[in-house]
């Protein structure tokens, strides 16, 4: 569904919610489905993004902000190449090897810290525009596409939702829950938490089966 469609089912099962008198915040419903939708994200898995990161000169330290779980990290090479960096733990002692390099033409190896730091080895030589691809698990964001040059597109209403199928009743639910808890509905907060959970559940079971949920 779209990011219209999703307002629009929203609208209608909870019509009492969104567009009366006590709702008077005008964007309150799209950064309620921003949020239930990195929510949903985070709980299951079932989202994998790509992104694109600008290699800076001696800059060895990098952040992909909505990775959460990074599974690959390719460089742009010199003759315009994509190539898989290896990959290592922050802890790892061949770590130690690389750390006193000397820069290189772009590195090749990537240390990472956490879920989302990333330390690149040795620093690159020169800047490279998106010269850093970046793979794993994690969370739309406030972005819902990018273009084939890994640059964020602004979300519309047209603008179709990142997460499986499978997921997109759960996000509708997800806003019904969060708003019926915000209007101190309890009746109504039961009843579309218990749709989300079991929604969420079946995105779980999914990404568990098509997207092998991470561990």
């Amino acid at each position: 569904m779209t990011r219209g469609e999703i307002k629009r089912r929203i609208r209608l099962l909870g019509r009492h919610y969104f567009g009366s008198e006590n709702d008077q915040d005008p964007f309150g419903l799209d950064l309620l489905i921003i949020e239930v939708c990195n929510q949903i994200a985070r709980s299951t898995d079932c989202y994998i993004g790509k992104r694109y990161l600008d290699l800076v000169a001696d800059q060895v330290a990098y952040c992909a902000s909505d990775l959460y779980k990074i599974r690959n990290i390719q460089v742009l090479s010199t003759s315009g190449n994509w190539e898989r960096m290896r990959i290592w733990d922050a802890w790892d002692k061949k770590v130690d090897m690389v750390r006193n390099d000397g820069s290189g033409a772009y590195p090749s190896h990537a240390v990472i810290f956490g879920m989302n730091k990333i330390e690149v080895y040795p620093p690159p030589a020169t800047n490279i525009t998106q010269g850093l691809m970046v793979e794993g698990y994690g969370i739309p964001g406030d972005y819902w596409s990018y273009d084939s040059s890994g640059i964020a597109q602004t979300m519309s209403d047209a603008t179709t939702c990142p997460l499986p199928e499978v997921a997109h009743d759960c996000l509708v639910y997800g806003v019904l829950s969060i708003r019926a808890m915000q209007e101190g509905d309890a009746n109504s907060f039961q009843m579309y938490n218990a749709q989300y959970e079991n929604r969420l559940g079946l995105v779980e079971s999914y990404a568990a089966t098509y997207v092998r949920k991470a561990v």
